[in-house]
């Protein structure tokens, strides 16, 4: 554990290099949230199969991915394989511009969701060794920033460049000849990130914390068991009552179309007002659960980053209810704050949460457990639910607002018991682990 002046100023350092790459993540990921008229048009998709290039086929295998790369962080270098897998995601988000059917462009997808599943348990456990428990929800938040950035960016950079493109439906480029626009997009933005994992690549390996040798004794799927099962009221809640908070801030994928459907705004338009709520609400919600957090477990509340989830899911429920349903464009656009903003505590709150109560030898294991249920639920499920909706429910594209509000309404008030149902047991395990140094 670190303990002297520069020891935690590198920390910081760490934390602010995997922000980075958690910004070129989000930003391969989300960008296809700005093209869905031209996408579909030109692969002849409907909304659900949109939202499985969004939602299944990176989520699905983000999820099962994320087991075994974090058994791989939980015993061998994790900046090398945090590295790898940034290579790897951007090299499928430079595919992109290749593909020219659905299944195609499937597959790519699905190497954005491999190379992304590497990230995020790994750098949790990254960061666990180099912060002790009060300082810890605060460089979660540094590190999250990087969702509603890289958010922020795709949708405020794609915007831009996707109405300038629009003005040519293809564009000639050496070596590829004529192509459709938007798989220039793919072009401009894939690459850039192999510098990214460069980069990540020169960090420093911090020192395990613990039980290094049980540690090292490998995956075992019963073992995690043993322990969720131990405390199930709490497992639920931070593996299940989060990822059904996470499903709301998933729907977004949605918002961005959802202006021009209902306003008939262009491309820039959405995508300015988007970014523009994700670049600041966003990294202002994480900011602040981290610091709420941190002040609140300084004063003995050791229970904070559970007890401050339960009220962003209350929060975030009603507010995502109400936005879609809102009759005026600046109103609708003026809720994408509250909703950003309480969007932000989940990648901070409950990580640091399950970093506080994991044993040694199943940080990353069940940083996993938790990326395992966000996949299935939160970032399959959020962009595909609201489609479900509209296209087998509704049977009708133009409801795309009646969609994300029902949507809403069912997942925040089961977000938000989930949660609250655990906080007892979460308090328990704290009282029962041994003190972090």
């Amino acid at each position: 554990m670190p303990e002297t002046r520069a020891d935690y100023r590198y920390g910081w350092y760490t934390a602010a290099v995997l922000m980075v790459a958690y910004t070129f993540s989000f930003l391969d990921r989300q960008i296809l949230n700005l093209m869905v008229g031209p996408i579909k048009a030109d692969l002849h998709l409907t909304d659900t199969q949109f939202a499985l290039l969004t939602g299944g086929a990176f989520g699905l295998f983000y999820t099962a991915m994320g087991l075994p790369i974090a058994w791989l962080a939980d015993r061998y270098p994790r900046t090398r394989i945090i590295a790898g897998g940034v290579a790897l995601w951007s090299l499928a988000t430079s595919l992109c511009a290749f593909t020219r059917t659905f299944p195609q462009l499937f597959a790519a997808r699905i190497g954005v969701g491999v190379g992304e599943a590497a990230l995020s348990p790994s750098a949790y456990s990254l960061l666990n060794d180099s912060f002790d428990r009060e300082r810890l929800p605060r460089a979660m938040s540094l590190y999250s920033v990087g969702i509603y950035i890289g958010a922020g960016l795709a949708l405020i950079l794609g915007g831009s460049v996707v109405a300038a493109v629009a003005q040519t439906p293809q564009v000639t480029v050496p070596l590829l000849g004529t192509i459709h626009s938007w798989h220039a997009v793919f072009l401009v933005i894939g690459p850039p990130g192999l510098l990214v994992a460069l980069w990540v690549a020169t960090l420093r390996e911090p020192q395990r914390r613990g039980d290094t040798k049980s540690a090292a004794a490998g995956f075992s799927l019963a073992r995690i068991w043993r322990f969720l099962a131990r405390w199930p009221a709490m497992s639920i809640a931070l593996f299940l009552g989060s990822a059904m908070l996470a499903i709301m801030s998933y729907m977004d994928a949605w918002y961005p179309e959802l202006f021009i459907r209902t306003f008939h705004w262009n491309v820039a338009q959405t995508g300015h007002v988007n970014g523009l709520a994700s670049l600041t609400a966003g990294p202002l919600g994480m900011l602040s659960a981290g610091w709420l957090s941190s002040r609140m477990i300084a004063r003995g509340q050791g229970d904070a980053c559970l007890r401050l989830a339960i009220y962003a899911a209350a929060g975030m429920g009603l507010a995502a209810t109400i936005m879609p349903l809102l009759p005026v464009a600046w109103a609708m656009a003026a809720m994408l704050w509250p909703i950003k903003f309480l969007g932000g505590f989940v990648p901070v709150l409950i990580p640091s949460a399950i970093q506080m109560i994991a044993p040694n030898n199943m940080r990353a294991q069940l940083s996993a457990v938790f990326g395992l249920t966000v996949g299935i639920l939160a970032v399959t499920l959020g962009p595909v639910l609201p489609a479900l909706i509209g296209d087998y429910v509704l049977r009708d594209e133009g409801a795309l607002h009646l969609s994300l509000a029902i949507a809403a309404a069912i997942v925040g008030p089961i977000a938000t018991l989930l949660l609250w149902g655990g906080l007892r047991q979460f308090r328990a395990c704290l009282a029962s682990s041994s003190p972090l140094p």
